[in-house]
């Protein structure tokens, strides 16, 4: 039986190779069977700081991708993360694909981003073949849908906010590519509620696919169509630590090319039992650490908002923008995508009902928070994901 706990303090040790994790763990006395959890937690700015010195810190097997999960081009926020991308280890345990099938890749390849080769490869282990398609704006999705459908689709890799517009799309104009569904794999944000409802209703064939993980640390759970869409099987080489409910993460993987080490993902999560039956550890992911935001003299949770609107009968989306400088939040809109039965100042008197503090903060102001239909919210074409919330500049 392997010794965690032997294998945690190695790992410290080695990470010392790095110039980053010895001036880091420079208080820290990492001899003996010292304890792992007393470590410093690692964040966003410390795995780009290592993955900037791993060229340097050799040997290591393999070649790497360079891939960014956010940041500027001034600033961005790196992580290496092998070709192999760790995958003749999660298809031990998770193979949505199979060799007949037929996977449309809807991630935008290049600037970075590294779903699009991750799904390709994944594809490729099955033995299936790939369309790479990439985003799909809203005019085009009828015409790529009958291309798909022509050439014998049968899965499809996207975000939820992907996947959900395209099950609308054939609700809504009777498109026979739902039927031909059989996979659907989703990634990158919380797998909207309405999705697993509307693949009921669409395309009860379409077995739902997730995982959940960073680029920092690479996956780190996988579900399946008899998970529910919240739960997620942690892998062997990822070990997790719950610390009041925050998820920390140290990748344990041989081939990993810089150490994730108690790595604050900035989720919240708690260890459950999967209602699948599969054995072995679960998390299930109850949302962000940070997400209350500060508007009109009280604390505001954008994502909270968001789930409060769609509780509307006939609310099919809905997104928060704030506007202001520096930080500052000095107005508010709520943009919804609705049918033509519902009205914004419903919605709107339906928010405010709900917020007791912000309601009384505004007092009225119709002009410092508002509801405003639209035809379809902002998405990031880069990714495919479809934020909660978005800031615009005053």
């Amino acid at each position: 039986m392997t010794d965690t706990a032997a294998v945690l303090r190695t790992l410290a040790r080695e990470a010392t190779r790095f110039p980053h994790f010895q001036h880091k763990y420079r208080e820290v006395d990492l001899s003996g069977d010292f304890d792992f959890g007393t470590l410093p937690e690692m964040t966003r700015g410390d795995v780009t700081a290592a993955a900037e010195q791993a060229a340097a810190v050799r040997p290591r097997a393999g070649s790497a991708y360079l891939f960014t999960s956010g940041g500027s081009t001034a600033e961005p926020k790196l992580a290496w993360i092998p070709t192999e991308m760790h995958l003749g280890e999660l298809t031990g345990h998770w193979q949505p694909l199979g060799p007949t099938d037929v996977l449309a890749n809807l991630a935008s390849p290049g600037r970075l981003w590294s779903a699009h080769y991750c799904y390709n490869r994944l594809a490729e282990l099955a033995g299936a073949d790939v369309i790479g398609l990439g985003y799909v704006a809203d005019e085009e999705l009828g015409q790529w849908l009958d291309f798909l459908t022509r050439h014998g689709t049968t899965a499809v890799a996207g975000t939820p906010s992907q996947l959900l517009r395209i099950l609308r799309f054939c609700e809504l104009t009777g498109h026979r590519f739902a039927s031909t569904l059989r996979a659907g794999i989703w990634f990158g944000e919380p797998c909207d509620p309405q999705l697993p409802e509307l693949r009921d209703k669409v395309a009860p064939g379409f077995g739902l696919w997730g995982n959940y993980g960073s680029t920092e640390t690479w996956v780190i759970g996988h579900n399946g169509p008899d998970c529910p869409t919240d739960t997620f099987h942690q892998l062997p080489y990822q070990h997790v630590e719950l610390v009041d409910g925050a998820v920390l993460v140290s990748t344990l993987h041989p081939g990993a090319v810089a150490p994730v080490i108690r790595y604050r993902i900035g989720d919240r999560a708690e260890r459950v039992a999967c209602p699948c039956g599969r054995a072995g550890a679960a998390l299930r992911i109850a949302g962000r650490e940070s997400s209350l935001v500060k508007f009109a003299g009280t604390l505001v949770s954008p994502q909270q908002l968001v789930q409060i609107a769609k509780e509307l009968p006939g609310v099919l989306a809905a997104q928060v923008v704030l506007t202001g400088a520096a930080g500052m939040a000095e107005r508010m809109e709520v943009r919804v995508v609705a049918d033509g039965a519902v009205a914004e100042q419903t919605v709107r008197t339906h928010l405010l009902a709900s917020q007791i503090d912000l309601g009384f903060a505004l007092r009225g102001d119709e002009e410092e928070f508002r509801v405003t239909r639209v035809d379809a919210l902002s998405a990031n074409p880069r990714t495919g994901k479809t934020p909660d919330l978005l800031w615009a500049d005053a």
